[in-house]
C-alpha cells in the first residue's frame, strides 16, 4: 500500500483533510489487529507521502489550509489509535476483572449442576469417592465430556493459578489441572439438594478448614482478596456475587446474601455435627 507512491497517486485531488483521513484509514485497515495489538507499516514511508503532499509535490496547489473540524479528527483519530495499541488487559478496571471472575464461577456451578443431573443429584465427590483436591474433583467433569476448557478455573489479575488450557488425552486428561491451575475450592459433599445458598464455590482462602478466611492482601499470593475486602462466591442456586468481608478476613455467614426465602441462614439449618464436618477440597499449588 505504501509502496511505489500509490498513496500519492490515490488522493492526488483530495483536500488535505481528506488525505491525512485516508492515510489514518488505511493505517487502522491494513495494518491494525484489534485484538491482538497494532502492527504499524514503515513511519519513514508516511512521513514521505505526507511531506511531499504538503510541499505541492502532487501537481497542484492545496485549496485552503486546516480549520478546527480537520484538526479535531485528526486528533480524534490518532487517540483511537493510540488506545487500540495499548494491551487489552491494561484498560480493564478490577470491576471488569472481578465480572470475568464472577461468569467463570458460575460456569463452574453449572457444570457441576449438569453432572449432578446425571449421577444421582450429587456433585462428582459424592457416592463416597476418594478425591484429595479439588483440581481431582474438578477433572471428573472432563472426563464425563461437560467441558473441554479449563480456563474458567482461573481468575483475571492477582491470582497466582492460571491454567494453561493443556488436558492431555482422553479419558485419564491427566495434564487437566495441574497444581497451579486452579483457583477456586468446592465445599465437599454437596448436590443439588443442599440448601441453595450453600457457599458451594469460593475463591481459594488461606486454609481448606472451615470456616474459610482470606487475606486482605491483594497481590498474587494464595488467600488474596481483591480491593476492600471483597471475595467472590457461588451459591448452591448457581447464583455468584462479589461480597464483603469482616475486617479479619472472614465471612458472616448470616449476613442478608447467606438467608434463605424463610429468612434462616442456610448454615443454621445444619446441625452440630454436619457444621464440625464442613471443610472444602483444597487447591493444589505448585
Amino acid at each position: 500500500m505504501w509502496k511505489g507512491g500509490r498513496v500519492s497517486q490515490k488522493v492526488k485531488t483530495l483536500r488535505r483533510s481528506e488525505i491525512v483521513l485516508v492515510l489514518l484509514l488505511e493505517l487502522v485497515l491494513d495494518h491494525g489487529e484489534w485484538n491482538d495489538g497494532l502492527r504499524l507499516p514503515p513511519w519513514n514511508r508516511i512521513v514521505m507521502d505526507l511531506w511531499f503532499w504538503w510541499n505541492g509535490d502532487m501537481n497542484e496547489s492545496p485549496k485552503r489550509r486546516w480549520g478546527c473540524l480537520q484538526w479535531g479528527v485528526l486528533m480524534f483519530c490518532l487517540l483511537l489509535l493510540i488506545l487500540v495499541a495499548q494491551p487489552g488487559g491494561s484498560r480493564i478496571s478490577p470491576q471488569g476483572n472481578q465480572m470475568k471472575g464472577v461468569n467463570n464461577c458460575k460456569q463452574i456451578i453449572l457444570t457441576l449442576r449438569w453432572y449432578a443431573h446425571d449421577h444421582e443429584n450429587e456433585y462428582p465427590d459424592g457416592q463416597n469417592r476418594e478425591f484429595y483436591s479439588a483440581n481431582e474433583v474438578f477433572r471428573e467433569l472432563f472426563k464425563v465430556g461437560i467441558i473441554t476448557d479449563e480456563r474458567i478455573f482461573g481468575c483475571p489479575t492477582t491470582s497466582p493459578f492460571h491454567p494453561d488450557n493443556e488436558l492431555g488425552k482422553p479419558p485419564g486428561f491427566a495434564k487437566t489441572l495441574f497444581p497451579g491451575e486452579c483457583h477456586w475450592m468446592l465445599l465437599k459433599h454437596q448436590g443439588i439438594s443442599s440448601h441453595p445458598r450453600t457457599p458451594i464455590i469460593i475463591e481459594n482462602s488461606l486454609t481448606a478448614s472451615w470456616p474459610p478466611k482470606w487475606s486482605l492482601e491483594t497481590r498474587a499470593i494464595r488467600g488474596r482478596s481483591w480491593p476492600r475486602r471483597k471475595i467472590i462466591i457461588g451459591r448452591n442456586d448457581g447464583s455468584v456475587a462479589v461480597e464483603q468481608l469482616n475486617e479479619d478476613g472472614t465471612m458472616d455467614w448470616h449476613s442478608k446474601s447467606n438467608l434463605g426465602d424463610d429468612g434462616k441462614s442456610w448454615i443454621d439449618t445444619l446441625s452440630p455435627e454436619q457444621i464440625a464436618s464442613l471443610s472444602y477440597w483444597d487447591i493444589e499449588e505448585n
